[in-house]
């Protein structure tokens, strides 16, 4: 993410990633690189959306699982009607109550941190606590890998899911103030603030935990095991739930960033001409100033993929390894252009004046005012392309051994296909109109 943040300062764009990758890559290839960049990160924020509904609506099936497990039996229309509920909440918040939108992610931080402490006191006070030497140095294998260094790469794409979307303030860029500054360090402390918060409920979780086969048996009436852990902790089914809405309200918290987000990426790439029907996905209304074609589009891209749980849940699952391996796949274009353009000495500290400072290859690039400092900044590029590699390509395995139909991971097809559906759009339709992304001037 810091490499992506000093991207942020050198660029601050609702575009975002597509942005980047025209101004860094060479002059003959930057508007097609541009462009699939963008079609990329399109697919990636709209099926994030449907991910914050998927997650929402399988906490209450488990909810009612947990309190009702003699009469109540979950079905997939019953999901999908969850996720319809959820994105329709989002909706909502990014349409009618959009100008209090600013307002209403601060309260959610309250939240966020309140949240997190009442869910890790009542765990460290009332469970049984499992030794240190378990949670440091017992491995588990349960999708049957030959190796347990096999199973602990195919195991780090759902830690990884949690941290994508952190760029979301990116898509938010031209509506914030001092946008260079400030999106560059909103990225970094949310990294940082919210991994330290994940670590504490990972270390409290796997110290409560109690005993590992009780509460992965769990999966196969719920789908998160954390919440047996909750109930051996509490012993109660009231205190249970209570925990678990408390992750409730803050998973449909967070569908209202990446909604906000989703709808801010495709209006801008519609800006650009990018995607089908861009001329009505542009439009901005006169009255709120909010891009409600694109908050629109967005809401009803959700509800479409929402249908897929009823056919099958674990294909609509697959849409997570999906949106990991297309946000990996967004994020390599930049990265690695920008580390090319470290090493070659193609990114200079200031511009001598304001006609220096171009946006593209032909013009000379101009670091922002939030950078990190050399020869570390060259380190954390080469470490962060190296993540991502490995992440993408783990992104496409199934979750165990064997495989079946019913298990098999699709992101894969999922990915190809998108990635090539775009690829020939392109070539026949979007190079007629895509000629990269527009750049606004000041004249005086």
């Amino acid at each position: 993410m810091t490499p992506l943040a000093e991207l942020a300062s050198m660029a601050p764009t609702a575009s975002g990633q597509y942005h980047w990758v025209f101004m860094l890559a060479p002059k003959s290839s930057r508007t097609m690189m541009s462009y699939l960049t963008g079609w990329l990160s399109v697919a990636v924020w709209q099926s994030m959306v449907a991910m914050g509904g998927i997650l929402s609506a399988t906490l209450i099936q488990d909810l009612l699982v947990l309190n009702h497990p003699e009469t109540y039996a979950p079905k997939g229309w019953h999901g999908t009607l969850l996720i319809w509920a959820t994105v329709t909440l989002a909706f909502l918040v990014n349409s009618i109550l959009g100008r209090w939108l600013p307002k209403i992610e601060g309260f959610i931080l309250y939240l966020h941190v309140i949240g997190f402490f009442a869910v890790i006191i009542p765990l460290l006070y009332l469970a049984k606590r499992v030794d240190a030497t378990t949670v440091f140095t017992q491995w588990s294998n349960d999708g049957g890998w030959p190796t347990m260094g096999l199973a602990f790469f195919v195991g780090i794409i759902t830690n990884v899911g949690p941290f994508i979307g952190a760029d979301g303030a990116v898509h938010m860029a031209e509506e914030t103030q001092n946008a260079a500054v400030v999106i560059p360090w909103n990225i970094i402390i949310t990294i940082v603030f919210n991994g330290l918060l994940g670590l504490g409920m990972l270390l409290t979780t796997l110290f409560c935990m109690g005993d590992l086969e009780s509460a992965m048996a769990m999966e196969s009436t719920i789908h998160y095991p954390f919440i047996e852990i909750f109930y051996t902790s509490t012993k109660s089914f009231v205190g249970t739930t209570l925990m678990v809405c408390i992750v409730l309200v803050l998973s449909y918290s967070a569908t209202f960033g990446q909604f906000a987000g989703a709808s801010r990426q495709l209006w801008a790439f519609a800006r650009d001409r990018g995607p089908p029907m861009s001329n009505w996905l542009l439009l901005v209304n006169p009255k709120s100033f909010l891009p409600l074609n694109a908050v629109w589009t967005t809401c009803i891209i959700s509800v479409i993929l929402g249908l897929i749980n009823i056919g099958s849940e674990k294909a609509l699952e697959s849409v997570l390894s999906f949106t990991v391996s297309s946000w990996e796949a967004a994020a390599a274009f930049p990265l690695a252009l920008l580390l090319w353009r470290r090493v070659t000495g193609g990114i200079r500290n200031r511009p001598l004046n304001i006609d220096d400072a171009g946006i593209d290859g032909s013009s000379t690039l101009v670091w922002g005012p939030w950078r990190v400092p050399e020869p570390l900044g060259t380190i954390v590029n080469v470490v962060g392309l190296c993540w991502i590699v490995i992440t993408f390509f783990f992104s496409f395995w199934p979750s165990s051994i064997p495989v079946t139909p019913e298990a098999m991971n699709f992101s894969i097809l999922m990915t190809g296909f998108w990635f090539i559906f775009g690829a020939i759009y392109y070539l026949f339709i979007g190079r007629k109109h895509y000629k990269g992304p527009i750049i606004e001037t000041e004249c005086t």
